[in-house]
């Protein structure tokens, strides 16, 4: 279906509107003459058959009474054919006017189906309104006229589309085509003209041009492969930077991508191998940049002490440090808390700044891409701290009791000269004012004295030892006031601490007298053997104050234990002892008041039952030892010390087997005895 318009010359049209003015004419005469002759289509058919088709489209007329048409229509019809005749007749000049300008317009043809299957009627209209009728008895009659028509009007036969089905299909006026119609036409025609240019080039330009379109969407997706990688690579050392792994200030975007990459192969992807060589990587880069940002310019020298003092460098190494700790390799993680911590003793000769300015941008749009500081800071004594602790921690694991007693005295030296400091400046005891510091300082005490049991050096141990619980009882009783006055319930809860604390160097006391006066005589336990067993290392897990015993978790033997004879004590060792076990009840006492309030003082509690159950093992007092041993358990349960629950109930194993055995050993002399008298002596 779809209008056919078109343009044809002059000389045909005239031919065509001639043709079917005869054809018109001739119809009207038929019609006038037979109109009784409703069923003769056929003899008609056979006699446009014989004429000449080259005349114009013609075709016998059917019988208007075929067509559904009353009598009165067709009188009517008839009359006005007749007197348009008579006008076109009578024009004359008028008619060869209008003539003219129709062959000055386009043609257009319409076919409108009949009521019966078998004919059709070809409406030729001009665009001047007269209409021009011609009718086809069949199918193969209209193919001839449309045939001819399309050889004389090319362009209705170029705009016409005419549907196969031609007996019930019509060709309607200025159709537009169906939407996918268009598109696919379109497409066609797209792919022709390509198809007839690409005829027209030569196969090495074809070649070319094809090599530039695989190269063309090679890049397209080269590059777009390579910007969402970069997205997705910066976006996640953008989140590892703000949440997880926040590198030091001032350090370059190179160092920072290192610092990511082993902080992922410690946590997500474990490899330490990759991981220690990533931040190596990033503390040699750290110090080349700051080899060329603490340059002298005028005297072209560097300042060594400068750059090993910057904080960045000096967090990358301990970094590297509590790495080397992580994975058990104690000796490098000390080396290097131990080089730091003696690092910031060190003055810089001539310099009154702990900083440095840098040349390089801190702000803005640069900071994002690894810009320096404005302000190098270096550490102080006070930053040295933390790093002395943890080295004298991997120190007395590994029994460098020398380099951890130098670590420790140098760290509380430190603590007490800045806090003296502070007292000067605010003209206020710091222990009122700082808790922190004070807890510090008393842990500080209390592990060095530690570290003196373990070297045997009693009388260093319990003046450390009293010094601390003198602290800790001042800062109990400011406590406790200020929580009996209705203050806050923080302030209950650091009271309860504070106790603990108390409790907790108490029982150190005890066992330090305990220790002195074992080791003062040459009976009980050697000192040789007390020495030993205070040498072992303790697992960091045991308790929640590390290295603040000596013998939490002694295993004598039970060989060792069991002395053949009793042995000798004179008084004043009896008494020391006897003052020792003192101490060590009064603080399990202390422990059990506020047990199930604060973890430190049930482990406190757990820990001075298991050391008086030795004692009264060592002494032969096995039920009494047993009876400690399941109590100490029972508060370790309390405690969730699952360390202390292991080393208890070994304990426990321990003594009941030695018990075991003894009964055994009672029984086995006696049946010996009698097997001998009944064996008959040989005469």
């Amino acid at each position: 279906m779809g209008a056919c318009c078109g343009k044809p010359d002059r000389k045909s049209k005239g031919n065509v509107l001639g043709s079917i003015n005869k054809t018109s004419n001739t119809t009207t005469n038929a019609q006038s003459k037979s109109p009784q002759a409703p069923h003769a289509p056929h003899a008609s058919q056979s006699t446009q058959r014989g004429q000449r088709l080259d005349e114009g489209v013609v075709a016998p007329s059917l019988s208007r009474t075929q067509q559904g048409l009353s009598p009165s229509a067709l009188a009517a019809e008839k009359r006005a054919k007749a007197a348009e005749t008579r006008g076109l007749q009578a024009g004359g000049g008028k008619l060869a006017k209008k003539l003219a300008e129709e062959k000055k317009k386009p043609l257009q043809a319409i076919v409108e189906p009949t009521p019966e299957l078998t004919t059709n009627v070809v409406v030729l209209h001009s665009p001047s309104g007269s209409n021009h009728i011609s009718v086809m008895a069949s199918a193969r009659t209209f193919k001839e006229a449309a045939a001819l028509a399309g050889s004389r009007l090319s362009p209705i036969r170029h705009y016409a589309h005419v549907a196969p089905g031609l007996r019930s299909k019509r060709v309607l006026l200025h159709h537009t085509p169906p939407a996918r119609s268009f598109v696919q036409q379109h497409v066609s025609r797209r792919a022709y003209s390509s198809a007839s240019t690409d005829q027209t080039l030569t196969p090495m330009t074809r070649t070319i041009i094809g090599a530039a379109r695989v190269v063309k969407n090679v890049l397209i997706f080269s590059t777009s492969s390579l910007a969402l990688g970069y997205f997705v690579w910066s976006g996640t050392h953008a989140y590892l930077e703000e949440y997880k792994c926040p590198s030091p200030k001032g350090v370059s975007a190179q160092v920072r991508n290192c610092l990511h990459g082993a902080w992922v192969r410690e946590e997500i992807s474990s490899d330490p191998d990759v991981a220690e060589i990533y931040l190596r990587k990033a503390l040699e880069l750290t110090r080349k940049e700051l080899e060329v940002l603490y340059k002298d310019k005028e005297s072209n020298d560097i300042s060594f002490l400068e750059i090993e003092k910057d904080q960045a460098l000096v967090e990358i190494q301990n970094r590297l440090a509590r790495f080397y700790g992580r994975i058990g390799n104690d000796e490098q993680a000390a080396t290097i808390w131990t080089r730091l911590w003696k690092l910031s003793e060190r003055s810089i000769p001539g310099s009154t700044s702990s900083s440095r300015t840098s040349d390089s941008g801190s702000s803005g749009f640069f900071s994002l891409f690894g810009g320096g500081s404005q302000e190098r800071p270096l550490i102080t004594p006070e930053d040295g701290v933390p790093f002395a602790k943890r080295a004298a921690d991997c120190w007395m694991r590994m029994g460098e009791y020398d380099l951890a007693e130098e670590a420790l005295t140098w760290t509380l030296s430190t603590m007490t000269h800045t806090n003296a400091a502070a007292t000067a400046a605010s003209d206020v005891a710091v222990s009122s004012t700082s808790p922190s510091n004070s807890m510090e300082e008393v842990g500080l005490l209390s592990t060095l004295g530690a570290l003196y049991v373990r070297q045997a050096k009693f009388e260093y141990a319990l003046s450390l030892f009293v010094k601390a619980l003198q602290m800790a009882q001042g800062h109990r009783a400011k406590v406790t006031d200020n929580a009996d006055a209705g203050q806050l319930a923080s302030d209950k809860l650091e009271a309860a601490m504070w106790h603990c604390r108390e409790a907790i160097l108490t029982y150190s006391i005890g066992e330090t007298l305990f220790g002195a006066a074992t080791a003062s005589t040459s009976t009980g336990v050697p000192a040789a053997q007390v020495s030993v067993d205070q040498n072992k290392p303790k697992s960091p897990a045991s308790s929640s104050w590390k290295f603040w015993s000596s013998s939490s978790s002694k295993t004598a033997p039970a060989a060792e234990t069991k002395q053949s004879s009793k042995p000798t004590k004179s008084p004043e060792q009896v008494k020391k002892e006897e003052e020792a076990m003192g101490w060590m009840q009064k603080a399990i006492a202390m422990a059990k008041e506020k047990s199930g309030q604060h973890r430190d003082c049930d482990e406190c509690a757990a820990l001075g039952l298991n050391t008086l159950g030795l004692i009264y093992e060592m002494e032969g007092k096995s039920g009494l030892a047993l009876e400690q041993f399941r109590e100490a358990m029972l508060f370790a349960t309390k405690a969730n010390d699952y360390v202390g629950i292991d080393d208890y109930q070994r304990n426990i194993n321990r003594l009941t087997e030695t018990t075991s055995m003894e009964s055994e050993l009672a029984v086995t002399p006696l049946s010996s005895s009698l097997s001998s008298t009944s064996t008959p002596t040989p005469a």
